[in-house]
């Protein structure tokens, strides 16, 4: 007969092993699969929000026309300013843009627009003081609220 204190209990420690580690294993495994579907979810939604703005902004089409150079056009509102210029832009693309900015000459004149939107086929007229000189070509840029930036150039009678 063996004595007491060397009989094996191998089985059930094996078994309780085996339980731990498949138990282990499972909430490892699960916790890894829930953070790459949320991470995967997350990435889905930047890239198609990333998307849309960018192919939106692709679609904005704004036609700077009708530029008018005026002496005393607007000597009502302010009789110190002897120039003026008028500026329609015309929104040919398909989606509504708002315009933030328009910018004559760079940094010379920076003239905010409030944002209301120009739908598809309309015209915005904008007009402003502004001390052109004759046949002195001025650039004018016009940005839109996603971003993107029209520009043409025009010169003065």
């Amino acid at each position: 007969m063996r004595p007491e204190w060397k009989r094996s209990r191998r089985g059930l420690s094996t078994v309780v092993t085996t339980a731990i580690m498949l138990a282990a294993v499972s909430v490892m495994g699960t916790s890894a699969v829930s953070w790459s579907n949320s991470n995967l979810f997350v990435h889905e939604q930047v890239m198609s929000s990333s998307y849309a703005a960018d192919v939106n902004k692709i679609n904005e089409n704004l036609a700077i026309e009708n530029i008018w150079f005026c002496k005393s056009c607007y000597q009502i509102q302010n009789p110190t300013a002897p120039h003026g210029v008028n500026i329609t832009l015309t929104n040919t693309g398909n989606l509504a843009i708002n315009v933030t900015q328009i910018q004559i000459n760079n940094v010379n004149f920076v003239y905010h627009v409030n944002t209301t939107p120009i739908f598809p086929g309309k015209s915005f007229s904008w007009q402003q003081n502004y001390d052109w000189q004759s046949k002195s070509p001025i650039n004018i840029y016009v940005t839109t609220a996603r971003g993107s930036i029209f520009t043409t150039q025009a010169a003065p009678p």
